[in-house]
């Protein structure tokens, strides 16, 4: 007892002296894992072309440099053969200096493309689950498979990356990023590596287009801490120990200035003043540790891609978004604060938080923003649906969020992808009747269709639903006709549930079409018809009320009283007649009944029709669900058969 009342005493000192921190110690929501991050880098022949001022080697140089301590990394070149320049290790400065010293010897002298090969050699322990680091993969070529002079063995070999060795990373959760350099890369194979896998794919054009392509894709494979960066510098709050600043400078600035909120200016190295300074003809990389508090300022004309990364106490712990949707699907945002690792659940601190999101579409000047701000969650954890992605295309995400005394960045790049089927639709006439013909072709390399189902769903203006399920042809698509007979808008939903070849899930729902049946202006017509006469109808009650007499009410009260009490009295009465007789004439009663029925066939059928008026599911349970309707039976020439004409429902003859 003692021992018991010893633990709340110290429990109510701990909870008074550090309130926050006690409050934050329950339901720890998972903290994202560093990045393991693999590059692999294409040295064939080819690329004396397509990057003839060999700008791979300044890429990857920088990304060396910007790998965080506690990640892993390795580097690989490949043509035919594949070679490792900087071993896969846990990186630390020693790691950085080797990376940007490796980064020197790539060249464009080998033979052939073994993308295989250098995907397999890289991921030599995909067998080992990774518990502890988020495995990514950043591949860069400008070629195709390409490990034979025999166009066969090619194909083969690319079909085997696809079906075997796609599925194997995957499972084993590697994040596929990848870029094409130049179109004659095998741009459909990169985007399907990265697609399957959640990875980003990027086209460089020209070699220009590298560094900031190779910094997009480092951005989501090692997402950073930053500090929003404008034309007025960025904020240093009390719990940043360090910074690094990653200025892009305009073509004719020649150096790069920092001015502290003391007002002292930095151009280059100072041990003094914990300042490291790295300088390129392009960028200028920045380190300072233990910065002053207070507004830092860049005195330079930046250019696009300059970013402030930092480390901090304070941290903006975000779960990582999708990189791949569909269009019309939302991005999930979810993030907390976490102080000494710790998650953050005081409301006096959440409640100050304001938070935005600005959306750009790739190469468009618009911007979207979108307020987040939220009441302050208990668990201190946010959640958001970002909508608004309706087109295909590339898309940058900035969540920037401000505390009033610091703010923190979390920049996002998003692929809205095309879908995994093309529809093809058309309209042609059988037996003299207008027929509405749909084909849904899927894409080989992506659906595994013999695992996959396609529902039709079709529904009316008249509140009429049919879904069946499809039968495949040829084992590559669907196909159904609809010949519709009564007027009305019809709406044509396909919904896909399946596997994708790699055996992740695959879910899709494509609108297929919507029209009127025979044309808009007799659909509207009788439905505008139906919809005035269910309305007169409504309306004769009260127009009969309206021109009857008014009576005076008030006369007749004493007589309406007097008829109440009186029925009151009967309906006791008879109660207790009822309990005396029921027990002995029940039975009696309802050999009567059945007596009545056999003798009046009238009442037999009208028992019938009462019993045929419940609602009435379709001939084909299993391919077929109940029409809804608000009319209490249906003619045989309404039932959903014959207001949903469907052919190839059953198993259809291979059409190839």
């Amino acid at each position: 007892m003692r021992l018991l009342i010893r633990l709340v005493i110290q429990f109510f000192i701990v909870g008074c002296l550090s309130p926050i921190a006690l409050v934050s110690m329950a339901d720890e929501p998972a903290k994202p894992l560093p990045a393991d991050v693999r590059v692999i880098i294409d040295i064939s022949g080819s690329m004396k072309k397509t990057d003839p001022e060999n700008l791979r080697k300044p890429a990857v140089d920088l990304i060396a440099r910007l790998m965080p301590d506690n990640s892993k990394s390795g580097l690989w070149t490949f043509g035919q053969s594949v070679n490792m320049l900087v071993p896969h290790q846990v990186v630390d400065q020693s790691w950085r200096n080797l990376g940007a010293q490796k980064s020197a010897s790539i060249n464009s002298v080998a033979m052939f493309t073994n993308i295989g090969a250098a995907l397999e050699k890289a991921t030599e322990d995909y067998e080992t689950p990774s518990a502890d680091y988020r495995r990514n993969i950043i591949l860069l070529t400008d070629g195709v498979v390409d490990i034979s002079q025999e166009a066969v063995v090619n194909l083969n070999e690319r079909k085997r990356i696809l079906t075997e060795l796609l599925p194997r990373l995957k499972n084993a959760d590697y994040r596929i990023h990848t870029i094409a350099l130049s179109s004659d890369a095998d741009q459909e194979l990169m985007k399907k590596l990265s697609i399957a896998t959640d990875g980003i794919f990027e086209v460089a054009d020209t070699a220009d287009e590298l560094m900031s392509t190779f910094l997009r894709i480092f951005d989501q494979a090692v997402p950073a801490e930053r500090v929003p960066l404008d034309e007025n510098g960025f904020l240093v709050d009390a719990s940043i120990k360090e910074f690094t600043a990653l200025i892009f400078r305009r073509a004719e600035v020649p150096a790069t200035v920092i001015v502290a909120p003391d007002g002292k200016e930095y151009s280059t190295t100072d041990p003094k003043n914990n300042v490291n300074w790295y300088r390129t003809d392009k960028y200028d990389l920045i380190t300072v540790q233990q910065p002053l508090t207070g507004q830092w300022k860049v005195k330079t004309e930046m250019a696009p891609g300059s970013r402030i990364t930092v480390v901090s106490n304070l941290q903006l712990v975000m779960q990582p978004p999708k990189s791949n949707i569909r269009s019309g699907q939302t991005l999930g945002l979810v993030y907390s604060f976490q102080e000494n690792g710790s998650t953050i659940t005081n409301k006096d601190f959440l409640g100050l938080l304001t938070a935005k999101a600005l959306v750009s579409s790739r190469g468009s000047v618009e911007t979207r923003e979108v307020d987040l701000t939220l009441p302050a969650p208990d668990d201190g954890v946010f959640k958001h649906e970002l909508a608004g992605f309706e087109e295909q295309g590339e898309y940058d995400v900035s969540v920037l969020i401000d505390g009033k005394t610091f703010k923190r960045e979390y920049i996002h790049h998003l692929n809205i992808t095309d879908s995994a089927f093309v529809l093809e639709k058309n309209q042609e006439e059988k037996d003299g009747k207008k027929t509405w013909v749909y084909r849904l072709g899927a894409d080989l390399e992506i659906v595994d269709v013999a695992n996959t189902k396609v529902t039709a769903i079709i529904t009316d203006s008249k509140g009429n639903n049919l879904e069946r399920q499809l039968n495949t042809i040829g084992n590559s698509r669907w196909e159904f006709s609809f010949a519709p007979l009564q007027p009305a808008r019809y709406d044509i939903t396909l919904k896909v549930e399946g596997l994708q070849i790699d055996g992740s899930p695959l879910t899709e729902t494509i609108k297929a079409d919507q029209f009127y049946y025979p044309d808009e202006a007799t659909a509207m017509g009788i439905q505008a018809q139906s919809s005035a006469a269910a309305s007169s109808a409504a309306s004769e009650p009260a127009i009969e009320e309206e021109a009857a007499p008014e009576e005076d009410t008030s006369s007749n009260l004493w007589i309406y009283a007097a008829l109440g009490v009186g029925n009151l009295l009967v309906l006791v009465l008879g109660y207790f007649a009822y309990r005396l007789i029921a027990g002995k004439g029940s039975k009696d009663e309802l050999a009567e009944i059945e007596q009545t029925l056999a003798a009046n066939p009238a009442s037999k059928a009208a028992a019938g029709a009462a019993a045929t008026a419940m609602p009435i599911d379709v001939a084909d349970d299993s391919q077929m669900i109940p029409m809804e309707s608000s009319e209490m039976s249906m003619p045989d020439d309404l039932m959903a058969d014959n207001l949903f004409p469907l052919d190839n429902m059953e198993e259809p003859k291979d059409k190839t």
